[in-house]
């Protein structure tokens, strides 16, 4: 390793293209890392999701899930299986075995679903089965409107959200306080009167209207029968046209009932500004930059808006934002820290050592963040977590390398010669203090579940730039050292100080046993004493307007006389 320090000393060139090289590929790294609020997490369960339109429940629970389950049941690794059926569409999640091959059980879920297709009804569509993700919607669109009717905003929210869906790094988009149409028919009692039809025929008639089965939610009101058109016409002239088989009688449904198309069924309920809305949940990629891509779908909806001019659009729950701000706290704390890590060396050791050290921070985080960058990791709150636990950290190995080449140059060392020493010197004992702050934060990489997650993007952060500290001390700073140490005379002298620190560490060396008893014997006495000498005092607390009244209580104080205090603060 010495050798290998030495070598990059003396080739400066290579040095100084290696340094200009990992300053551009950091600057790359930093423009086209991901940046979110949380990490995209693939957790140990496999969604599987299926639509049947118009089926209930119960239908749906006969026709297709219970087929699917016991396919499913036949797959060694499946832990817990749950199920949820709705009207018209089921979902199972299926939790998997500790240490499961996830993308193996995935395709064994595919084919599980391929072979029960024989059992589910011709016309539904394939169910599909995914890995299951946490991940956070980017920002939500609201489409509101004061003169468009339901149906009318239904359809340009279709078109809008079909627009979005389009965007670069947009994974998905859904809608929220969308309707289902509804066919109304009213039926003519008179007009089945003079036609001498019976209604039950009628019904029935109207539900054999579609040629997929099922037409939709039939549900009758009195003389009304509303239809959902999952399946069904699309149309009011279409539905009027339609020629029903009555009672060996072909009769046009137009003629015994009154035909409306409306949307009075909503899955979800949204609203915006207290005018009922349709809201589009816009969710990123695992790529891209949610802050620039918020900001192109806000200049993509502004671009837009002329061709939409009686609807209202408004973004909110932006979590671009929120990702800014925190980047934008790492890096003011990261200046902060340059700043008072540049005047404390300047004030305390010169201003040249000032200069070396503050020059190695942002260098520490480039080498941390193209590691994290080449692992496929994002910027986010997690990782932006890691960033502040070891800004702290980060100077020490530049500070004691630097400051010890300082001292042999000041000894009256050639410039070479004292850096090479003061590198040779640190070289262990710095790395050993960079090995045993890196073995802290291992443990964090045995944590299990789903919180272990998330959390395990701290400890890869702290190590990667940890690491990239450690490179940039032994690889860089000496070659910044010798160009730019010079003999100089600190602000402050500490030699005073130093010659006071050497007598007393030389005292206690010659009489070591005599301290040893002491600290044994000392500590734990103190210990007791400081403990016994624990006394009830009051601190009071204003806030607003009470007053909480806090303190120390003595060990020693009998049980009975805590609660003589309390009742004698009550009645006070």
């Amino acid at each position: 390793m010495y050798k290998f320090i030495e070598y990059f000393i003396e080739n400066k060139r290579l040095n100084y293209a290696l340094l200009l090289f990992l300053l551009y590929m950091g600057i790359n790294a930093y423009i086209n890392i991901p940046k979110e609020i949380f990490p995209n997490v693939e957790l140990d369960k496999i969604s599987v999701s299926g639509k049947y339109a118009g089926a209930s429940a119960t239908n749906m629970d006969k026709m297709a899930v219970r087929d699917i389950e016991d396919e499913l049941s036949n797959i060694n690794g499946i832990d817990k299986t749950e199920t949820i059926i709705t009207p018209g569409s089921f979902a199972i999640t299926l939790t998997l075995n500790k240490d499961a091959n996830k993308i193996n059980l995935l395709n064994k879920v595919q084919d599980a679903i391929a072979l029960s297709r024989q059992y589910l009804p011709s016309d539904m569509v394939e169910p599909t089965a995914k890995l299951l993700d946490k991940s956070k919607s980017l920002i939500r669109l609201s489409i509101s409107s004061q003169t468009l009717s339901q149906a009318e905003l239904s359809i340009l929210t279709k078109e809008v959200k079909s627009k979005i869906s389009r965007i670069k790094n947009i994974s998905e988009v859904s809608v929220r306080g969308e309707s289902d149409e509804q066919v109304s028919i009213e039926i003519n009692s008179e007009a089945i009167i003079a036609y001498g039809l019976r209604p039950e025929n009628v019904l029935s008639a109207i539900s054999d209207l579609s040629y997929i089965f099922p037409v939709g939610d039939i549900e009758e009101r009195g003389n009304f029968v509303f239809v959902s058109t999952a399946n069904g016409k699309t149309d009011v002239k279409e539905w009027e046209d339609s020629i029903l088989k009555l009672e060996e009688k072909y009769v046009r449904l137009g003629d015994i009932a009154k035909v409306k198309i409306e949307y009075p069924q909503t899955n979800t309920l949204s609203s915006f500004n207290n005018n009922t809305t349709m809201s589009l949940v816009i969710s990123k990629g695992e790529k891209g930059n949610a802050i620039e891509i918020a900001k192109e779908l806000r200049a993509y909806v502004e671009k837009i808006k002329p061709n939409y001019k009686e609807a209202i659009f408004n973004f909110y729950q932006d979590t671009s934002i929120r990702v800014k701000e925190r980047l934008d706290t790492v890096i003011a704390n990261l200046m902060f820290g340059l700043i008072l890590v540049f005047l404390s060396m300047y004030l305390l050791i010169n201003l040249r050592i000032a200069f070396i050290v503050a020059l190695g921070i942002p260098f520490s985080f480039i080498i941390g963040l193209l590691f994290i960058y080449y692992m496929g990791y994002s910027i986010n709150l997690v990782s932006l977590l890691g960033a502040l636990i070891v800004i702290g950290i980060v100077v020490d190995d530049a500070i004691v390398v630097s400051e010890n080449i300082q001292r042999h140059l000041d000894d009256g060392m050639e410039i070479r010669e004292a850096t090479l020493r003061g590198v040779k010197e640190m070289l262990l004992p710095v790395t050993l203090a960079t090995i045993t702050t890196v073995v802290v934060f291992i443990p964090m990489f045995m944590l299990n579940g789903e919180i272990a997650l998330f959390l395990v993007l701290i400890p890869i952060v702290v190590i990667m730039i940890l690491l990239g500290s450690l490179l940039e001390s032994f690889l860089f700073l000496p070659l910044h050292a010798e160009e730019f140490l010079r003999k100089s005379h600190n602000l402050v002298d500490w030699v005073p100080l130093q010659d006071l620190y050497e007598r007393v560490l030389s005292f206690h060396i010659h009489y070591k046993k005599t301290f040893l008893v002491l600290f044994l014997v000392l500590i734990p006495l103190l210990t007791i004493f400081t403990a016994k000498s624990m006394k009830f005092q009051f601190f009071p607390n204003f806030d607003g307007n009470y007053i909480y009244i806090s303190g120390k209580l003595d060990i020693n104080t009998p049980l009975e006389d805590t609660f003589k205090i309390a009742k004698r603060l009550r009645r006070n």
